[in-house]
């Protein structure tokens, strides 16, 4: 897939692999992560049902989008396989305890924090979406919390013509990537592409789990609690 790599190490660690994965398993794999992008990233704020996350999870890996944050600090989220369709071997999922943690970490990545709520006229459509930017989902009956809304950088909601107040989450969720992804194709998806280094590094995580499983790998990381 490359024509250079980031270090020799990491080639030798790709290259050992390719013996143990079938060409065309491989080339998915290459073409899937060509694909991947961190300018965007879905955060979902203490869901209540965890199979609107596990839906959120999955179609997010579907549209490419690597990092999906998970907020358990009222709910607790169980990985449900059945949902997810093995999808979240593919993703980097990260589960926080307190909601000011996934928020600094994400200002620190340089994300711009940005919250759905019923209560604003800012479309989605009317945000600069040039701005890597964390799209924030609430619960299924309250929405984000208080704190998080005071400390978002945006508030935004979807075009919407009906007079149902909102969708259910998972849906919303799948509408707003769906905007995403229109916004990068216009531009070419190779400009919001992952760095090469990076690229690598999921390739080789990628081939690990196919071959080991998750067990010693791990794509979800637990913070707090």
């Amino acid at each position: 897939m490359f024509e250079t790599y980031s270090s020799p190490e990491i080639q030798a660690q790709l290259e050992a692999f390719y013996p143990q994965v079938t060409e065309r398993r491989r080339t998915l794999m290459e073409n899937v992560v060509s694909h991947r992008t961190r300018h965007f990233c879905m955060v979902l704020e203490d869901l209540f049902d965890p199979h609107n996350i596990s839906a959120v999870i999955r179609t997010a890996e579907v549209f490419g989008l690597q990092d999906v944050h998970v907020i358990e600090e009222e709910n607790p989220y169980c990985v449900n396989k059945s949902i997810l369709k093995g999808s979240f071997k593919w993703m980097t999922l990260t589960l926080y305890k307190k909601r000011m943690d996934c928020m600094n970490r994400l200002r620190e990545k340089g994300y711009r924090i940005a919250v759905a709520s019923t209560n604003t006229n800012n479309s989605v459509l009317d945000l600069d979406l040039s701005q890597p930017t964390a799209f924030y989902l609430g619960s299924e009956f309250h929405g984000n919390h208080p704190d998080t809304l005071a400390a978002a950088d945006c508030e935004f909601k979807l075009p919407q013509y009906g007079i149902t107040e909102s969708m259910n989450v998972s849906v919303a969720g799948g509408v707003l990537m769906t905007y995403l992804d229109l916004f990068m194709q216009k531009k070419g998806r190779d400009f919001y592409a992952l760095p090469q280094k990076e690229k690598e590094l999921l390739l080789l995580d990628w081939y690990d789990r196919h071959m080991n499983g998750i067990d010693q790998n791990n794509p979800i990381t637990r913070i707090g609690g």
